[in-house]
């Protein structure tokens, strides 16, 4: 089988890729593991999202790939009306999305459908089937060996994306990478995200990015029972920005007001990987209640953690709390010093990094946990899109988009969504011209 372009891949950047390149007027072939397309972005709450400006970028982001993250905010508002011309239902336009951004909601699965359908007009879609090894002729990539229901075939390309979502699914990629201990996070994602394309890419000549020990994920409570993908959103505690976060020893180790998804990152280097969020109930109200997340759920996040099996509590007291959270193993009396701590109004220095204390009873506590959803780091990248080798040159016929495309972010997170559609459609451009540049070279 041939086609001009194979998107191994067929989440939200190997869909956008499939759909751009289908409207091009390219006979594309897409690779799917699942049996639709979307990914991890089929579970999401459909948030597409950037930092407003390149400040912004640097500053919440400083070690990310200055670039792609450029890039990526520079093509926002394309992306956006991208998928108006889809006629996908978008959100007017808000500000304060993580606290920086700049946010509209948009219907993820009229989108996919919308992309499905163009791609199936002039391509094709291989569903439940994966990529083993890509296909090299004389230096450059060709195409891939896959395997499906049917067994292995080959299919043969005038270029390759990879588009396969990061390698979170993986332990030992996830061990190897973020550090020992990181494989036993929850995954807060699909489950096919097995670094297909980190492996494929390198084997290929492609060289790993930076910031490959950097994900994005959330605090959950702990323990639970169960994990589904229906209880990823009203589990996830977004609100701890404005908590207080402790390890075992009952200190800080974060700053929190960076974002639950930076304190995520921090915690599973923490002793056991276990914390503890405390807040009081103004907290509780405005922030784990009163303030819903975007995607409009009004739950409360508390209630919830208790209900799946979490380790929750809530006293009259700050002393009761501190009693109740030292059961679970927490160091009580440094405990009580970091809150006597907070107490004392910071330095001017230090404002931004000390959350406020507990004032408002009853008072509230909840264990929690690191999860994963998508790795930041991957394969190195430039902003066309283009896989590059260790001494920064193209891989010919390899390109890269979405996840698999690393340092984007480093620590701090500026999207997820928008990485797909910004640089799954730019990939697919690329792709094409240097498959037509290539013809043209070989007929002299």
């Amino acid at each position: 089988m041939t086609c001009d372009l194979l998107v191994i891949g067929g989440g939200v950047a190997g869909s956008s890729a499939a759909a751009r390149a289908a409207a091009l007027g390219a006979d594309v072939q897409v690779v799917e593991k699942d049996d639709h397309l979307g990914g991890s972005g089929a579970l999401s709450a459909g948030i597409l999202w950037t930092a407003p400006d390149r400040e912004t970028l640097r500053r919440v982001c400083p070690r990310g790939d200055q670039e792609l993250g450029m890039a990526l905010v520079d093509g926002y508002d394309d992306a956006v009306e991208e998928v108006r011309a889809a006629g996908v239902a978008v959100s007017e336009r808000w500000e304060g999305q993580m606290g920086f951004g700049v946010a509209h909601r948009i219907d993820i699965h009229g989108l996919l459908e919308a992309w499905r359908e163009r791609i199936e007009a002039s391509g094709r879609i291989a569903f439940h089937h994966a990529a083993r090894e890509l296909l090299l002729e004389g230096g450059a990539v060709r195409g891939a060996r896959i395997s499906g229901p049917a067994g292995d075939q080959e299919i043969r390309a005038g270029s390759v994306i990879l588009a396969t979502g990061g390698f979170q699914g993986d332990p030992s990629l996830v061990r190897a990478l973020i550090g020992d201990g990181a494989e036993r996070m929850p995954l807060r994602a699909n489950p096919n995200s097995l670094g297909d394309g980190f492996r494929m890419g390198r084997s290929a000549g492609a060289a790993a990015s930076a910031g490959l020990d950097s994900f994005y994920g959330h605090l959950l409570p702990s323990p639970l029972r169960r994990l589904r993908p229906e209880d990823f959103l009203p589990l996830t505690q977004y609100h701890s920005h404005a908590c207080v976060v402790v390890n075992r020893f009952g200190r800080r180790f974060a700053d929190e007001s960076r974002g639950d998804e930076v304190t995520n990152q921090a915690l599973v280097r923490q002793r056991g990987a276990r914390g503890v969020l405390l807040c009081d109930e103004r907290v509780r109200r405005e922030h784990a209640v009163g303030a819903p997340y975007p995607h409009g759920q009004v739950v409360d996040r508390l209630d919830v953690a208790r209900a799946a099996g979490a380790r929750v509590a809530e006293a009259g007291s700050r002393a009761e709390l501190i009693e109740r959270v030292a059961a679970w193993g927490v160091n009580g009396p440094r405990l009580e010093q970091t809150l006597a701590e907070l107490e004392i109004p910071p330095a001017e220095a230090d404002a931004g990094r000390a959350p406020q204390p507990l004032r408002e009873p009853p008072f509230h506590a909840v264990e929690v946990q690191p999860s994963i959803t998508f790795t930041f780091g991957g394969l190195r990248g430039d902003a066309a899109g283009r896989a590059l080798d260790q001494q920064g040159q193209p891989v010919p016929g390899l390109f890269v988009a979405g996840a698999d495309l690393g340092g984007v972010q480093e620590t701090g997170y500026v999207g997820g969504l928008i990485l797909g559609l910004v640089f799954g459609p730019r990939a697919a451009e690329s792709a094409l011209g240097a498959a037509t540049r290539e013809e043209a070279a070989a007929r002299g």
